[in-house]
């Protein structure tokens, strides 16, 4: 265990002790977290920090990029790509213009993406109503 640090020692037995579904809303709830950070940020014309959380945000969402399976994943995962894509793009674009607005429609969007992997993490949830979840999910891009 990391002596000193006890917070990042839970981080790691919380991540070495998880499940796929649950890694995966993780790294929801840190992208969510760094766009709020973000936000506030720029409200407060912390321009360096707004960048740092909105960089973050960007590699989490290349992490789960890199992670699809297409092959496996059939139409929910070609349409998790397609999301990731835009939302990544308007990250970066976000990023250049300082634009909370566009940080919030990317936080909706992942909200309802966190939303629909937390009903496949549910047990009792039949695989067609999580699939009906993703399909749901629309962006305008």
């Amino acid at each position: 265990m990391a002596q000193g640090r006890p917070y990042q020692a839970y981080q790691n037995a919380q991540v070495t002790t998880s499940n796929q579904k649950q890694l995966i809303i993780m790294l929801y709830d840190g992208m969510d977290r760094f766009l709020t950070r973000a936000v506030k940020s720029i409200k407060e014309g912390d321009i360096e920090s707004s960048h740092s959380y909105l960089h973050r945000t960007g590699q989490i969402l290349l992490e789960l990029l890199s992670t699809l399976r297409e092959d496996k994943g059939g139409e929910i995962a070609t349409n998790l790509k397609r999301i990731y894509v835009y939302c990544y793009e308007q990250v970066v674009i976000a990023n250049l213009k300082k634009d909370v607005g566009m940080i919030r429609e990317i936080q909706q969007i992942l909200g309802n993406l966190k939303g629909a992997w937390k009903q496949i993490g549910q047990k009792s949830v039949p695989m067609s109503t999580a699939t009906d979840a993703f399909q749901k999910i629309r962006v305008t891009g």
